[in-house]
Parts: C-alpha cells; sequence; structure tokens
C-alpha cells in the first residue's frame, strides 16, 4: 500500500489521523463482543468501522482493505525478536522512566491499596499503558525529516495523554485522602519531569 502521500502531511492532519485511529480501535472492541464467534467475524467489524465516515483513513481508496492491511500487519510483529525489542526499548530514556514508574505504581496498588475501588486503581493502570503505548509509538518512529509533522503530532498526543494520567492520579488521590487509606503523591514529581522531557523534545522538533 502506497503511504506517500502522508509524507505532505503537517503535524494537524496527523493529529486528526492519530485521534482517528483511536476511535477505530475504540470502536472495534465496541463491535467485537456483537459480531464473536460469527463467520466472516472480521470482515463484518470493518465493514461496519468503515460505514462511519469519520472513521475512515484519510486518502484511502480502498480503507476496508487498507485498515485490514494494517491489523493483519500488527498481528505479524508477534514475529519479532523479543530481546531485540526489549534491548531497542530499554535504550529510550523517555520509555524506561515511565516504564518504572508504571511498575512502581502496580507494585504500590496491590501492597498498599486494597481498601481502593479496583475500577479506579485500573484506571490510572489504563492510563499508564496508554501513555507507554504512545510513547512507543514515538520511539519506534524513525527520526527523518520526513517524519517531523508525525513525531510532533504523537509527542502532543504524549503531552494529552500524561495530564490525563496526572487527572486520573489526583482523582485516585482525592479518594484515598478522603478514606484515609494512603497517599500516591510520591508519583507526581517524577511524571512532572517526564512531561518537561516531552515539552523540550517538542521545542526542539520545531
Amino acid at each position: 500500500m502506497d503511504w506517500s502521500f502522508r509524507q505532505n502531511w503537517d503535524e494537524y492532519t496527523w493529529a486528526k489521523e492519530i485521534r482517528k485511529d483511536e476511535l477505530r480501535i475504540s470502536g472495534y472492541f465496541r463491535t467485537l463482543p456483537r459480531c464473536l464467534d460469527l463467520p466472516g467475524e472480521e470482515e463484518m467489524i470493518f465493514k461496519k468501522l468503515m460505514s462511519q465516515p469519520e472513521l475512515v483513513p484519510t486518502g484511502v481508496s480502498d480503507p476496508q482493505r487498507q485498515l485490514r492491511s494494517e491489523w493483519e500487519g500488527e498481528d505479524d510483529d508477534a514475529d519479532w525478536n523479543e530481546d531485540e525489542v526489549k534491548r531497542n526499548r530499554n535504550s529510550n530514556e523517555l520509555s524506561r522512566r515511565v516504564e518504572n514508574l508504571a511498575v512502581e505504581w502496580n507494585v504500590t496498588a496491590v501492597s498498599q491499596f486494597q481498601q481502593a475501588s479496583l475500577s479506579d486503581v485500573m484506571t490510572v493502570t489504563c492510563a499508564f499503558g496508554k501513555l507507554l503505548s504512545r510513547i512507543y509509538n514515538f520511539e519506534s518512529t524513525d527520526e527523518a525529516d520526513d517524519t517531523m509533522a508525525l513525531r510532533i503530532a504523537l509527542l502532543k498526543r504524549i503531552l494529552m495523554d500524561l495530564n490525563e494520567l496526572l487527572q486520573c492520579l489526583e482523582q485516585f488521590g482525592q479518594e484515598l485522602t478522603s478514606n484515609g487509606s494512603g497517599s500516591c503523591g510520591e508519583f507526581f514529581g517524577p511524571l512532572t519531569l517526564v512531561r518537561e522531557s516531552v515539552i523540550d523534545r517538542l521545542g526542539a522538533l520545531r
């Protein structure tokens, strides 16, 4: 599939497409339970998604085929060398710092927040996962002139996901305070440093 037309996209076009991709993923998992184990399950889901104009990839003549190609390509990634992937991730400071914080959060949640609502704990855990996914997207994008707009758009989404995580932590911290069952304040300082690092990278690209 020829994606060369994307080389002329600016950061705002990329931002819209990234948001579309998020909505497609969300739509997929909302539709999946209704189609699960039916004949032609995947085809039904893709057709349903591509019937919604706001989810159709920009500039693609056969969006259903393209969507299938992209998502099947993601399945092929399972054949990659896992050790090599880990080494690449470990060489990136941003993902390594957030991974460590996510691990610390999970350990703290298990050891100190037994009295807290599981759904509230998982909200923060999922916010960490979403942030890490976005960081991995950024770090796996080649540094080149024709990817600058994409990298800028990804950094802006990282900032949005980071702000969402901080908001989830703040709300969870308020619950802990009201119940007298602990605190999660130790995460705010390190995450603020992560945000400063992202802002510095964004400034360098611009």
